[in-house]
Parts: structure tokens; C-alpha cells; sequence
């Protein structure tokens, strides 16, 4: 009996070092002189194994069992099974084998792989989770759990692989980029952070790896790192395409446009029919006011069919019609400006027919916000227009429910054939299409800038505008938003506004940015946005940049000062500037008549730019406290 065994496991160690031929000679011979031992029996599954014929695995470790079902030979049928496409009946038999011996971490790993490819990944991490409590040394199980607890959709995963970064080394590499690719996939960046700065210190030398680890920093607004991160990889690898489009997108964040516009032309240099590319190139050139070149690329992007139909098609007509609106050509604009809905997340509504323009026969229309609270401001001036074609159900953030509800109605249309859709109350039933906030003036066939009366008259607040005049100021926006750093300005810059005698400031600012003000003032308004609209009722001018607060100002037809970025966007183009010239910035609105520009004049990085018009705007300022309001 001893010696079978030792046959039997000499044969193992001939089929570990890759013998099958000789493991499979010793075993047939151990075999023929005992065919029922299950102990050659199993062996003989696992040369089938191996040799790539699970389907003979399958019968030969079942005639083992049938004599002795010992745990290893449960893993080694639920392995074949596997291999051979029978996941229920494989899981079956590991499950067995875990029973039977719950101390072998194999057994867990195996029923885990089963588990993962039947989508039951709770369950797989969960067997993951005690092969390494079996074998918590093993890396290899680690990473296998990672990806059981990604696709479980579980918490954790990057800070766990840090904690264990000295069990990586360079052949691991692959495994961890494949990891972090499936969080930046769910949007897991700042996990999938640790996981490309690990391949980045275990393949220093590789271009690719900084690459990875720069456009994960990039998703994650951290653009100094990501700047740093990026050129190291085009140092290393010259010349790659994806390097360069990232690189100058991180650049054009910071606000270096030039810089931004050399390495987007090498990338389309090394990409021309890469039309994300194009699409990227076509943007920072726009916003270097190369319009005309800006133009030429993205109608390419539009004639050519494939990339047309596609995402990056949508892209460049939606920026095309961006361009267009700058340049007034406003009936286009507005048409190409429609694509943004093949950007836009999926529908809610998508029973839901998109409206066409015409009155409705029977039933209302649905209309929605679709982009920021800026826009949804300001393209509220149209609602009554809508209105005498259909009635309208309107969706709007709750933040602005009671703000929409002070619009004056002197026809009667918002009382009448308006309803404000309450937050997640469900849409009603009579109505039969949808239509998003910015698609009125296409579907209206508005191509010009409608007159303007204010169309948001909160109440003015008792004793307000009363003693030294009273300016609301708001310097920062979005922070999520990618290019935010180009129209948010550092609250130190404006630092000497807070110089000027005789005015009293008050805070505007939303978000974190509110508790690091420029100087003392008045603390930010709370609430929703009817508070702050009450608050700027009460002001007697607002400064702001380019954000909700200067719609917001506009709208009330309130003045306000608006600090702008160059090559910002379209709707503080110099062609929608009034006939009149300003009287104290450097641009006006036919938007909003109450609202005076001062512009970045140039494509300067941001604490350059900025210099300029804020040394302007405190000129102002100062000369305005002096004047009858």
C-alpha cells in the first residue's frame, strides 16, 4: 500500500515539474495493478488535467470519490467541471470539498472562481475572504479577492492592497493595473488611485505606468500630481498619443493654455483619426479663440460617417454649436447644440416621445434641467414662450423650486398651464413628451437673444440697500467641475477688495470654498436659492465669476460684475455685448442688460491672468462707491 502511494506521489512531483508523459507512464503502471486504488485514480484525473481533457478529469476523479470521497478529490472534479463549462455541478463539488475539509484554502479559492463566474461575487469574496485567512501570505489569493470584492461592489479594496504594497513586486504589476482598471470603470477613482501608484513604484521605468497613474490623478481634479505624473511618462515614452491628449487636458485645467494647445497638436499629430483627439484639439483651440481652425476640425470629425454616428461625433457637434452661438450664429448653433442629448446620462423618461415644437393636441410637456443650476437660470426666460404652445409640467433641482415660483406671470400662463413637478414626485399621467430646458429656443425657432425684464423678483428684505452699499461676493464654483480652476479665482487674489472704504460685503459663495473668504465679510446666505436671491434683492451690486450667482443677479436684474475668464464660454462672448459701451468693466450682456463684464485679456496662466481684470474691477469698485446708485 506504501508503495502505491509513493508511486502515486513521485507521479505528482513528474506532473508539478510538467512530465505528464512520465507521470502518466507511472500511473498507468500503479493502475494496472490496482484499478480500483482512488488514489491513482484521482492522480490520473489530474494528468487529464493537465493534459487539457477535463472531460476524462470528470469521469476518472467520479470513480474516485465513489470509493473514497476525499475532499482533494472533490476540488479536483469541481475543477473539471468547471473546465468543462458545468458551473451548478462544479460548485456542487467544491462546496463538498469545503465541507469536508474547511482548513484547505484551495477548496475556498476554487469555489470562489466557480462563484465569480456565475456572478454570485458576494459569495466568491466571501470564499476568498477564508482561503486567506488559511493562507494570508499568499498575494496571489489577495488579488484574487480584490477583484471578488470590486465586482461584489465592495468597499475598501485600495487602502487593503496598500496596507500589503511590500508583498507586490514587478510581476504583479499586471494584475493590479487590471484591478484598477475595473474601479475606474465604477468611478472608483480615488481607490483606483493607490492601485496605479503601485504599478507606477514597481515599474518606474515604464511610461505607461505614469501615464495610468496621471489620468487617474486627473479624474480626480488633482492636477498639480497629474501634471508632474504625465510629463514623467512622456519623458519615458515620447511621443504617445494618449500621453499627449491627457497631458494637454491637464494643462488646459491649470489654465496654461498655450502649453495646452502644443501638446494637443502632437497628439493629433501622432493620432489624426483619433477623433477624441481631434475633438480635444478643436477645444483648446477655441478656447485660445482660434475659432476658425477650431471650426475646420470638428466639421472633419462631422464628415467623416463613423466617428460622426459615435460619441465623439456628438461631442463635436455639440461643440461646434458651442462655437457657433459665440460667434452669433445662433438658428445653428442652437440646432448642433441639440447633440448634447447623446451625451447627457441616460433618459428617466424614456417612454417619453421628445417634443417637436408644435402645440399638443391633448396631454402636457415635461420640462426639465438638464445641466447646471447657471443654465437652468437662464434659460427660465423662456418658459413663457413654451407656454403658449403647451402646458407644461417643469422639473427643475429642488434647490430652485421657490426660486422659479417668484417668475412674473402678467399674461396669466405660469398660473395657469405650469405646474412645478415636486421633488421624486412622480411625473403625471397626461403627460406625452419631454423636452430639456435648453432645447426651447431650437424648438421655438428663437434665433435671436429675447428682450429682457427681470424674471426672477424675489422679495426685496425690509431695510435693505439702506447705510453703506452693500456687494455681494462669490469667487468660486463647482470644484468637481474639471476646468473649475480656470473661473474660480483664489480667494487671496481678491484680497484687496476688501481695501475699499465705505461698502460692506457679503458673502455669495456656495460649498467648502465659503469658509475660506478673501477677507471679513458678512457670512454666505443658507438655505436654497430663493435665501440667496433674497439676500442679492437686498444687495446694491453683485462681483461674482462665472457661475449660478451671476445668472442668479442677472436674472433679477440686479447689477453685477462678472470676472471672466479668456475664451469662456459662449453666452459672455464679446457678440452678445449690448450696443452700449460698459460703463465700468470691459464687456456687457444682452442677456442680462445689468451685467458688466471684466474679461481676462489674454491666455496668461490664471494668477497671471487675473491680475488685469481684478486690479480693473477694484478701480472700479472704488470710483462706484462714490456715485448716486
Amino acid at each position: 500500500m506504501d508503495g502505491r502511494r509513493d508511486r502515486v506521489a513521485g507521479a505528482m512531483r513528474l506532473l508539478a515539474d510538467g512530465d505528464r508523459d512520465g507521470a502518466t507512464s507511472v500511473l498507468r503502471a500503479a493502475l494496472a495493478e490496482a484499478p480500483d486504488d482512488p488514489d491513482i485514480l484521482h492522480g490520473m484525473a489530474c494528468v487529464a488535467r493537465a493534459s487539457g481533457r477535463p472531460d476524462l478529469a470528470i469521469g476518472l476523479a467520479g470513480r474516485a470519490i465513489a470509493i473514497l470521497p476525499a475532499a482533494h478529490f472533490h476540488i479536483t472534479l469541481g475543477c473539471a467541471l468547471h473546465e468543462q463549462g458545468h458551473l451548478e455541478p462544479a460548485r456542487a463539488a467544491l462546496h463538498v470539498a469545503t465541507l469536508r475539509e474547511p482548513r484547505d484554502a484551495r477548496a475556498h479559492a476554487a469555489l470562489a472562481a466557480v462563484l465569480g463566474e456565475m456572478g454570485r461575487w458576494g459569495e466568491a469574496e466571501a470564499s476568498l475572504r477564508a482561503a486567506l485567512g488559511l493562507r494570508p501570505a499568499d498575494t496571489a489569493l489577495l488579488l484574487d479577492w480584490a477583484r471578488a470584492a470590486i465586482m461584489g461592489d465592495g468597499v475598501g479594496i485600495g487602502p487593503r492592497l496598500e496596507a500589503s504594497a511590500r508583498r507586490f513586486v514587478a510581476q504583479d504589476a499586471g494584475r493590479l493595473h487590471g484591478l484598477a482598471v475595473l474601479l475606474s470603470e465604477r468611478g472608483r477613482h480615488a481607490e483606483a488611485e493607490i492601485l496605479y501608484r503601485l504599478v507606477r513604484d514597481r515599474c518606474p521605468d515604464q511610461g505607461a505606468a505614469w501615464a495610468n497613474h496621471g489620468a487617474v490623478l486627473f479624474a480626480l481634479n488633482r492636477h498639480e500630481e497629474a501634471l508632474a505624473a504625465l510629463e514623467q511618462a512622456d519623458r519615458l515614452a515620447p511621443d504617445v498619443p494618449e500621453t499627449l491628449n491627457n497631458l494637454g487636458l491637464v494643462l488646459m485645467a491649470l489654465g496654461h493654455l498655450p502649453r495646452a494647445g502644443v501638446a494637443l497638436a502632437a497628439a493629433r499629430r501622432c493620432a489624426p483619426d483619433d477623433a477624441r483627439i481631434v475633438v480635444n484639439d478643436a477645444t483648446i483651440l477655441t478656447d485660445m479663440g482660434e475659432d476658425a481652425a477650431a471650426e475646420r476640425l470638428l466639421r472633419g470629425v462631422l464628415a467623416d460617417p463613423v466617428a460622426a454616428r459615435g460619441a465623439e461625433g456628438a461631442r463635436a457637434e455639440f461643440n461646434l454649436g458651442t462655437l457657433l452661438l459665440a460667434r452669433g450664429a445662433m438658428a445653428e448653433g442652437w440646432r448642433h447644440l441639440e447633440a448634447r442629448e447623446r451625451l447627457l446620462p441616460e433618459m428617466r423618461w424614456p417612454a417619453l416621445a421628445p417634443w417637436d415644437g408644435s402645440a399638443l393636441p391633448h396631454g402636457r410637456l415635461l420640462l426639465h434641467a438638464e445641466q447646471g443650476l447657471g443654465d437652468a437660470i437662464q434659460f427660465l426666460r423662456y418658459l413663457p414662450y413654451c407656454l403658449r404652445r403647451v402646458g407644461v409640467v417643469l422639473d427643475l433641482p429642488p434647490a430652485l423650486h421657490r426660486l422659479a415660483r417668484t417668475m412674473p406671470d402678467p399674461e396669466g400662463l405660469i398660473a395657469s398651464r405650469c405646474m412645478v413637478l415636486s421633488d421624486e414626485a412622480p411625473v403625471p399621467d397626461d403627460v406625452v413628451a419631454r423636452c430639456g430646458l435648453l432645447s426651447l429656443p431650437h424648438l421655438l425657432g428663437m434665433a435671436e437673444v429675447p428682450p429682457f425684464v427681470p424674471y426672477l423678483l424675489p422679495p426685496v428684505p425690509e431695510g435693505a440697500r439702506v447705510g453703506a452699499p452693500r456687494v455681494g461676493l462669490c469667487w468660486a464654483g463647482n470644484p468637481a467641475f474639471r476646468f473649475d480652476r480656470r473661473r474660480s479665482i483664489p480667494p487671496q487674489m481678491l484680497a484687496s477688495l476688501g481695501d475699499v472704504g465705505g461698502v460692506c460685503f457679503i458673502s455669495l459663495q456656495h460649498g467648502a470654498a465659503a469658509g475660506d473668504p478673501p477677507f471679513a465679510m458678512e457670512p454666505a446666505a443658507t438655505g436654497d436659492w430663493l435665501d440667496t436671491a433674497r439676500v442679492v434683492a437686498g444687495l446694491d451690486l453683485v462681483i461674482t465669476v462665472d457661475t449660478a450667482m451671476a445668472h442668479l443677479a442677472g436674472a433679477m436684474g440686479r447689477p453685477v460684475w462678472l470676472l471672466n475668464r479668456f475664451g469662456g464660454d459662449w453666452r459672455w462672448s464679446a457678440v452678445f455685448d449690448r450696443a452700449e459701451a460698459p460703463r465700468w468693466g470691459n464687456g456687457t450682456s444682452r442677456w442680462y442688460p445689468s451685467l458688466e463684464q471684466f474679461r481676462q485679456d489674454g491666455p496668461e496662466v490664471p494668477a497671471c491672468a487675473w491680475q488685469a481684470p481684478i486690479a480693473a474691477l477694484r478701480a472700479a469698485l472704488e470710483c462706484w462707491r462714490c456715485v448716486d446708485r
